[in-house]
């Protein structure tokens, strides 16, 4: 596991499993979550840390959306309140790749967000909005007192992942998170990364696009499905093995669904 604490009072829990991580906002003696890790063995780390090591009971969590992944802490926090989309269960049922441990992390969740909703925990202001990208129970927050934009998984890496949603789903969630005048990014796996991650995912999308009008035109489907993960990122950006598994995902669900037709 990876614990970064970004600033005195906000950390970063980063778990084994996936590196799904948790990110914790103190204030006092309580503990806000967002998203619960991926595994009981990460969600059991992540316990002791915030009760042992901090000293903080958990009040509420935050789910940026309700892929079980993201979910395995929330039974070992029974007191606290549970934040999800209204439509965390279309997420969750339609999840594929799932473990019988990762189904077992559902709880149902005690407070549902429609259109958004505004948080106040000690010095931070968390500004919760639906932004339908990934799923359709993605939640974006915006907390500007600490320079930090927190997106799910609309950013995965560097690029977007299309197996539950649409092309025209991302581009506008993606637009949208680019308005947020911040410089810090966490997704729902991984350490704190710089919001350019943003633009590099919206690059990837557009060359996604292109390529896929391409091969339509000339027939060119098998050829298509070979093209490394290079072509279509921006040249200063070195892709990653977690960002190439998903990269095969999206060009075998592009042909499959024609995104791009």
């Amino acid at each position: 596991m990876l614990v970064n604490q970004i600033e005195e009072d906000l950390y970063l829990f980063v778990g084994e499993t996936y590196r799904s991580n948790s990110t914790i906002f103190i204030a006092q003696n309580e503990a806000l979550l967002v998203d619960a890790v991926g595994s009981h063995s990460d969600a059991v780390l992540l316990k002791n840390f915030v009760e042992q090591k901090l000293g903080k009971e958990v009040r509420f969590i935050i789910s940026t959306h309700y892929f079980s992944d993201h979910l395995a802490a929330l039974k070992l926090f029974p007191r606290a309140s549970v934040i999800a989309h209204e439509n965390y269960a279309d997420t969750f049922t339609s999840e594929q790749y799932r473990s019988a441990e990762e189904e077992a992390h559902f709880v149902e969740p005690d407070i549902l967000v429609k259109e958004g909703i505004t948080i106040r925990w000690g010095r931070f202001t968390l500004d919760v909005s639906h932004n339908p990208g990934h799923t359709s129970s993605t939640l974006t927050i915006d907390i500007p007192q600490a320079d930090l934009l927190m997106v799910g998984d609309t950013v995965v890496g560097n690029i977007a992942y299309l197996m539950y949603s649409t092309p025209e789903c991302f581009f506008t969630a993606l637009g949208r998170l680019q308005q947020a005048p911040r410089s810090r990014l966490i997704s729902s796996h991984g350490d704190v990364r710089s919001t350019a991650a943003i633009g590099n995912a919206l690059f990837y999308l557009e060359r996604l696009r292109d390529r896929a009008f391409a091969s339509n035109a000339s027939g060119t489907a098998e050829s298509f499905l070979k093209t490394p993960l290079e072509n279509f990122m921006p040249p200063e950006v070195e892709p990653t093995p977690f960002e190439r598994i998903f990269h095969e995902r999206n060009l075998r669900t592009i042909l499959e669904r024609k995104l791009f037709a």
